[in-house]
């Protein structure tokens, strides 16, 4: 599909994390000059997904391709028994492995980010939480696909409304939402403010980020409102939609809006 790919070199490491090793995948070019890299998580409801997905796979292939090297990070799924804080402290893990790992993926002083698609934006967004919440290094930027940030859907704009009618697309039932939720968090936890970044305040330390929803997505109104909440606390923050596009679009490495959207992550990652 794209022979840039080849070019990328692909080792899977080995992180020790407070529950126990986790897997990961490093991606970097044997050729271009790598610019920045990215400690990355994907999605899958917090019960699924894999190193070997395309919204991990390919998202790691084709930013390395670009210039920004991925560690792509297998972290525990929630199930038999694990809830938060146990994936949530594996994203920590591998991004202090990140950190002092900085030679494997592109040089001592290349700047070190962190994101996450979905259930891995909602990971991502509470490990830079807590990082800025502390006194110690915090990722370069946080970078954001369609996160879940709030344990409560929040009111969808007008707008947004509208892409979903317009896509035919049904509305998630609170039940289920709410069920999935508490699954991950368990049921003592939903409000904690790391297992969703969307509760409690924002940090004063914390970093740049960058939203990148779907436009007919139920869960683009959870990357809206945080966008609005870190702007409230004065954060830098970017929010965009991808037009003509539903939740999950960097799974799909063969469609356009796939593609416009990896574009737009390599160009910010890039860019700041």
């Amino acid at each position: 599909m794209d022979p840039a790919l080849a070019d990328i070199e692909i080792d899977d490491v080995e992180i020790v994390a407070p529950s126990g090793a986790i897997g990961a995948r490093r991606y970097i070019s044997r050729s271009r000059t790598t610019q920045s890299a990215l400690v990355w998580a994907h999605g899958g409801a917090w019960v699924g997904g894999s190193l070997d997905m395309p919204e991990s796979h390919w998202v790691g292939l084709a930013l390395a391709a670009r210039g920004v090297s991925v560690l792509a990070v297998d972290y525990h799924l929630s199930l038999r028994g694990v809830t938060f804080p146990i994936p949530s402290e594996d994203l920590s893990a591998a991004f202090i492995w990140a950190r002092e790992h900085r030679s494997l993926l592109g040089g001592e002083s290349i700047p070190v980010h962190l994101g996450g698609a979905s259930a891995g934006g909602n990971l991502a967004a509470g490990v830079a939480k807590r990082l800025a919440q502390g006194d110690g290094v915090i990722p370069a930027s946080l970078v954001l696909a369609y996160p879940v940030l709030h344990p409560e859907l929040p009111r969808l704009s007008a707008q947004a409304a509208r892409a979903l009618e317009l896509a035919d697309l049904p509305d998630v039932p609170p039940d289920l939402f709410a069920f999935a939720m508490a699954h991950f968090a368990g049921p003592s936890t939903v409000r904690d403010e790391i297992a969703f970044a969307g509760n409690g305040g924002i940090p004063g330390r914390h970093t740049q980020t960058f939203i990148l929803n779907a436009e007919a997505d139920p869960l683009r109104a959870s990357g809206e409102l945080y966008a609005r909440q870190l702007e409230d606390a004065g954060v830098t923050v970017e929010v965009e939609h991808l037009d003509r596009s539903q939740h999950g679009f960097l799974n799909e490495p063969e469609s356009m809006t796939g593609r416009a959207g990896l574009a737009r992550i390599a160009n910010y990652l890039l860019t700041h």
